[in-house]
């Protein structure tokens, strides 16, 4: 938001230059003086320099996240090749932010139905790391033009955490509620609906969701935090 407001100032600045140079055409062949030159060059490094430090404690806070979510899976017998394990935290990083989500609450859904298990099936047929039903999962990818090849694209990390990660923003923009979301991502949103029409909210599976999500939050925040202080910028 900071850059969003910043960058706005500073365009409607330049803008009221240029009308200037409309009006006053005797100046300069851009209408301005060269002290009003000097401070637009000035504002525009003063706003390259803040995006690029911003850039660059995003690029930090990126890293230390993929390095905190690679220790959580390494806890966990994934069933995968070392090299398929080596990008899933990085998977779950760009997938999570595609929908505004943290990375570390994707990774308690991903605990939370499979335990990083990449071959884990439920006794309701919902498949992989995020277990997804195969009728979901033909649905989400036609709606996110990932290509189906059946129940071996839930077996797929990328293409599971691709459809899981959708889903569950989908369940949130429905129900406008994360905790709502959750319960729709176990129970299914026809059946969380049936249930909410007749007084009853579901909470289990989204508290332990939470539970998960604050453990992982505590472990980054006051251990891997202080372990890997803020780069100087």
């Amino acid at each position: 938001m900071r850059i969003m407001r910043f960058s706005s100032l500073f365009t409607s600045f330049l803008a009221v230059f240029i009308l200037s140079s409309l009006e006053k055409p005797s100046r300069n062949s851009y209408g301005l003086t060269p002290s009003d030159a000097s401070w637009v060059t000035w504002e525009k490094r003063a706003f390259d320099h803040s995006l690029k430090k911003l850039q660059k404690r995003e690029s930090f806070y990126k890293k230390i996240l993929e390095t905190q979510i690679a220790k959580q899976i390494s806890r966990y017998k994934t069933g995968l090749e070392k090299d398929h394990i080596n990008k899933l935290s990085q998977l779950i990083v760009h997938e999570s932010k595609k929908y505004s989500f943290d990375p570390l609450l994707v990774t308690a859904v991903i605990i939370t139905e499979s335990s990083f298990n990449n071959w884990a099936r439920s006794n309701r047929g919902a498949l992989g790391l995020m277990q997804i039903r195969p009728a979901t999962g033909k649905e989400l990818a036609t709606e996110v033009s990932v290509q189906w090849q059946g129940i071996p694209s839930l077996y797929d990390p990328e293409v599971n955490i691709t459809l899981g990660a959708y889903y569950l923003s989908k369940l949130f923009l429905r129900f406008g509620d994360l905790g709502l979301a959750l319960e729709a991502y176990n129970h299914g949103p026809s059946r969380l609906k049936g249930y909410l029409k007749k007084g009853y909210r579901p909470k289990h599976y989204s508290q332990k969701v939470f539970r998960n999500y604050s453990s992982l939050m505590s472990n980054f925040y006051w251990q891997n935090w202080y372990e890997h202080p803020s780069p100087s910028i």
